[in-house]
């Protein structure tokens, strides 16, 4: 008498087979989700560096010193889905980064800055990489608009100037342009920096 079951053997080849594929499949649908997000992040940045240019010179320096987020809410300058109502200190891009603008002033002037609070450059890993190249690629497309962009907190050394890029007005000799950034610098100053416990990520307009 034939019989129709089939082997142990077989049967475990079989499943071994189904969990490579499903492996794949969520390799697949990671990275596909990764791309979305970064477009997205992308898209949610660009709107607030250009609201923030648009309305640099338009506050008045009994502003110094303040948190201005929740003025660009309500002047409705961004996206609804960066917004929580339970708190309007800060805005949150899709990776759940916190950014807050800010009028600062001191010994080098009236600057407005776009920060990242708790920098996701301070953790190390695949994706908050990613998130520093898109955000440099961004702030790139508007460097017309920008002073600087910096990915780490201060100018006291000569490896954290390294980290400094600048808009095309403050582009001259012995500078860092961030027109003039490839892909491959925009890496190599993302995986420089990434990981260090100073980090943070700014971008600043000069209000003068």
């Amino acid at each position: 008498m034939r019989e129709c079951g089939r082997s142990m053997v077989e049967m475990l080849g079989v499943l071994a087979i189904i969990g490579v594929l499903s492996v794949g499949a969520i390799a697949g649908y990671s990275k596909a989700m990764l791309k979305y997000k970064l477009n997205k992040h992308a898209e949610q940045m660009n709107t607030v560096i250009n609201a923030v240019a648009r309305y640099v010179h338009g506050f008045s320096t009994e502003f110094r010193n303040q948190n201005l987020t929740s003025y660009f809410i309500k002047l409705g300058e961004i996206p609804v889905e960066m917004i929580r109502e339970s708190n309007t200190d800060y805005i949150y891009d899709i990776f759940g980064n916190k950014w807050r603008v800010f009028y600062l002033y001191n010994n080098n002037g009236d600057t407005m800055n776009l920060t990242a609070s708790n920098s996701f450059l301070t953790k190390n890993s695949t994706q908050n990489l990613e998130i520093c190249r898109n955000l440099i690629v961004t702030a790139k497309e508007n460097s017309a608009n920008i002073y600087s962009v910096s990915t780490l907190s201060g100018y006291q050394t000569e490896e954290e100037q390294k980290g400094i890029l600048y808009g095309d007005n403050r582009c001259k000799a012995g500078r860092v342009c961030l027109k003039n950034m490839t892909l491959e610098q925009i890496y190599d100053i993302c995986t420089k920096h990434i990981g260090t416990q100073s980090a943070e990520f700014k971008i600043m307009w000069s209000m003068k």
